[in-house]
């Protein structure tokens, strides 16, 4: 059976009548019912009762009729689906996302604003095999960026450190970081790339911090730190403003952000375009936008 041969006789089926289906389809009357009868001729059965100049559908060619029409239907929806599905592909940006996760998810929702018809799909694990189109992750300022030479630069920040007001740092207004060796630390977990950054500060000023607390989210170490159990970094930035309920302006603040002596403790954020995201103007568009909005509105 050919599909060709299937849409004559579908539409011989609906017209009950070889010429009007013929002129319909466009094409001779006896070359549709040449088709009509090879089609029979396949299947084995006759498929149409002739009454003079009309014909009707006997009990095969019903059959026939009920299991094609929405295989037919199916089959002329392909294209366009094929079409949609294409559209969505270029129009959806997947992104690994490794660092400034607050910061990016703020500006998603900004650029969706400009364009809802484009779509995210976000990864947060360093291990995941996704394919990417776009990674933002995070590197040293004050070191040779070599694993990434073509990585742009989003923004470069300070990396604080916020301690308790009421702890013993609380009263200072800097602070070195080999003076907290007996502190408790509370910290992104170890594949961020933000704990490896802090870990080289700890390694340069010869002390393994007392990790007190892990956590895959910036929202859990920002919380633990407010509620005075801890230490840790705080990016100048990217981790967002802290809130006007306990941030560093506010009355009685419980949280303070001190800058760190005697060491250059920066940070770069940056985006890395896999070879095909580069190749799409969604994606650049995306990146170009990250870079003119990079500081938390």
């Amino acid at each position: 059976m050919e599909l060709l041969q299937l849409r004559y006789f579908l539409t011989a089926a609906q017209y009950e009548h070889m010429t009007k289906a013929a002129e319909q389809l466009q094409i001779a009357q006896p070359a549709l019912s040449q088709a009509i009868h090879r089609l029979e001729t396949e299947l084995g059965v006759s498929l149409f009762e002739r009454k003079n100049r009309s014909i009707e559908l006997n009990y095969a060619g019903k059959l026939l009729q009920k299991r094609l029409l929405p295989l037919i239907s199916a089959l002329d929806r392909i294209p366009q689906e094929l079409k949609e599905g294409q559209y969505q592909a270029s129009h959806t940006i997947h992104l690994k996302l490794l660092a400034a996760s607050t910061l990016i998810t703020n500006r998603i929702i900004a650029y969706r604003a400009l364009r809802p018809d484009v779509n995210f799909q976000l990864y947060q694990s360093a291990d995941t095999q996704a394919d990417f189109d776009l990674c933002v992750s995070a590197v040293r300022s004050d070191q040779p960026n070599e694993e990434y030479p073509n990585a742009m630069v989003m923004l470069e920040e300070e990396l604080y450190l916020a301690v308790p007001a009421h702890s013993p740092y609380g009263n200072k207004d800097s602070i070195r970081l080999s003076a907290t060796r007996n502190a408790g630390y509370i910290c992104l977990a170890g594949s961020r790339p933000i704990r490896q950054i802090c870990n080289s500060y700890f390694s340069e000023a010869d002390f393994t911090p007392n990790v007190i607390f892990e956590s895959d989210t910036t929202e859990s170490v920002r919380n633990l730190i407010a509620a005075g159990l801890g230490i840790g970094f705080w990016p100048q930035y990217s981790w967002g403003p802290l809130t006007s309920d306990w941030g560093p302006m506010a009355a009685h603040s419980p949280v303070k952000l001190l800058p760190i002596k005697d060491q250059v403790c920066r940070r770069q954020i940056i985006l890395m375009c896999s070879p095909h995201g580069n190749d799409n103007p969604i994606v650049k568009d995306f990146c170009s936008f990250l870079i003119q909005n990079s500081k938390w509105l």
